[in-house]
């Protein structure tokens, strides 16, 4: 039995036995949004599982940072997913920072710790996003642009950087293609057509966002003085002059084609934009020895040297203030035709057996290649079609040969890329069957020679019949007062008559009871001639 003494410290084992058999089934994980710029905040989640699923029950999550001064916060919930916002102003370096959450549970009115979990996060001295380039409403997600086209670049910040920045009094964007200034905007997109393929660009952007206070209205005071026989009242009228504000961009000639997008500048914006421009050209004293700036600009089409400084432009590093926020964004791009006048030639009528050959030729910039599809029937293409794998192309010229077997009707699915274009045509193909009809010479010629047969044996009947008599030996008949009327003189024609009906009338052959038709006191051999 346990002494009053002891029964705490068995309480506190149990608990705490208990305790480390939660605590090994909780994970929490950590997730930011970042990396931020100074001056913006940052948002960090907590979400806490349970084995595989998220916890339940009512939980302390006890949030704190490395920096200096510190950020602490507790925050209780029974939802198993929090959230921690935390600002950095300008008093922060830039550079690596960690975070730490402690998750306590609650049991009964006692919170015990669970998990916890570290994360780090950045913190940037300049604006984070990308730049971007679109073509025909589509981002170029490789580094290969359109000779076709206007190329639109546009600087898309991370979400904490925009909305920090849309509190500043303006936020200007200056633009260089391969150290040449094409002026700012207040959009953040740039318009340019790059005309020449095979050629490399580079194209720098610089964002500022000025957050020094708009300049107070200026104001006039015009006084007018009334007399009269009485008294004088001086009547004072006064008047708030509004700045007449253009847009800042200038647009300098140049040998390229060049389209600058802006809109109007906002009115309050003005004086801080020459503001800017001042500050830079200030700066121009804290650029870093041995280090030097290559900016140009067009003038009059001829290429000059820029007598003004831009930080992180083009090679040279100039110091910036802690009022104003940078945003400094570059890419490389490599210019390249499309492919164009896609021309497909052929036989589009097969007879079945015949093979298919169509000669595909158009124009682009190398790499090209291309995979062909065969579809039964007719195919409506959309356009999004693709291959597991593609030919390779030095020159936009093949053949596409195939034998199609079927008689009907078939499809040709071509797809064409290279790196900037993508096409997809299609060629209808019918493969029709040709019913066997027998030649006329098959007919003609039999009957031609069947005919001519017939007359052959025709006439050889009739000359064999006119010259046997020739052949048989005569027998002398020596009555001569014997009259016979068949021995008369006959023509050819008259014989040839008579012999066709001796053929085909036979006289009955006659009974041997019948006597010999032979003159009486003859016999039917022939007696001696001597």
């Amino acid at each position: 039995m346990l002494s009053k003494w002891k029964w705490p410290a068995f309480c506190a084992a149990i608990i705490h036995v208990l305790i480390g058999v939660q605590c090994d089934d909780y994970i929490v994980e950590i997730k930011n949004n970042g990396p931020v710029v100074k001056g913006a905040s940052i948002r960090f989640t907590a979400t806490l599982f349970e084995g595989n699923k998220l916890a339940s029950g009512t939980f302390s999550y006890h949030w704190k940072d490395n920096a200096l001064p510190p950020h602490k916060q507790t925050i209780e919930s029974d939802k198993p997913v929090v959230t921690w916002d935390v600002e950095y102003d300008h008093t922060y370096p830039p550079g690596e920072y960690e975070v730490e959450v402690a998750v306590k549970k609650k049991i009964y009115w006692y919170y015990y710790e669970v998990t916890s979990r570290r994360s780090f996060f950045q913190l940037t001295g300049s604006l984070n996003g990308d730049l971007y380039i679109i073509q025909k409403n589509e981002t170029r997600l490789n580094h290969f642009v359109s000779t076709a086209v206007p190329a639109v670049s546009s600087v898309i910040l991370r979400e904490n950087d925009a909305k920090y920045i849309s509190n500043a009094t303006s936020v200007t964007t200056y633009w260089f293609v391969d150290c040449i200034y094409y002026g700012p905007t207040n959009n953040g997109q740039f318009t340019h057509t790059f005309p020449t393929p095979e050629q490399e660009h580079t194209i720098d952007v610089l964002m500022v966002a000025d957050f020094h206070p708009p300049p107070p209205p200026t104001t006039t005071t015009t006084t007018t003085t009334t007399t009269t026989t009485t008294t004088a009242k001086p009547t004072t009228t006064i008047t708030t002059i509004k700045p007449n504000i253009t847009t800042a961009v200038t647009k300098h000639p140049s040998n390229k084609t060049t389209t600058v997008s802006t809109t109007p500048i906002p009115k309050q914006s003005a004086n801080s934009a020459h503001k800017v421009r001042r500050s830079l050209q200030e700066s121009l004293s804290n650029i870093e020895p041995n280090r030097t700036q290559n900016i140009r600009i067009n003038v009059n089409g001829t290429l000059q040297p820029y007598n003004g400084s831009f930080p992180y432009i083009c090679n040279g590093t100039v110091a910036v203030d802690e009022i104003n926020t940078y945003g400094y964004f570059s890419r490389s791009i490599v210019t390249k035709d499309p492919i164009s006048s896609v021309n497909v030639t052929g036989n589009n009528w097969l007879q079945h057996g015949d093979m298919l050959a169509l000669s595909i030729a158009c124009d682009g910039s190398p790499s090209l290649r291309y995979c062909v599809k065969f579809y039964k029937g007719l195919y409506n293409a959309t356009g999004n079609e693709s291959c597991r794998s593609y030919l390779t192309l030095d020159n936009c010229n093949f053949l596409i040969q195939r034998y199609l077997g079927d008689a009907e009707e078939h499809t040709v699915l071509l797809i064409l890329e290279n790196d900037v274009t993508k096409v997809v045509k299609t060629v209808a193909i019918t493969v029709y069957e040709v019913k066997k009809q027998a030649q006329l010479s098959i007919i003609v010629v039999p009957v031609a020679f069947s005919l001519v047969a017939v007359v052959l044996i025709v006439f050889g009947v009739a000359y064999y019949i006119q010259n046997r008599e020739r052949f048989i030996v005569e027998v002398a008949d020596f009555n001569f007062g014997v009259d016979y009327s068949d021995m008369e003189y006959k023509t050819f024609r008259e014989r040839l008559q008579e012999s066709f009906m001796n053929a085909f009338t036979r006289a009955p052959t006659p009974d041997t009871s019948d006597p010999p038709n032979w003159p009486p006191g003859q016999s039917q051999k022939y007696d001696s001639m001597h």
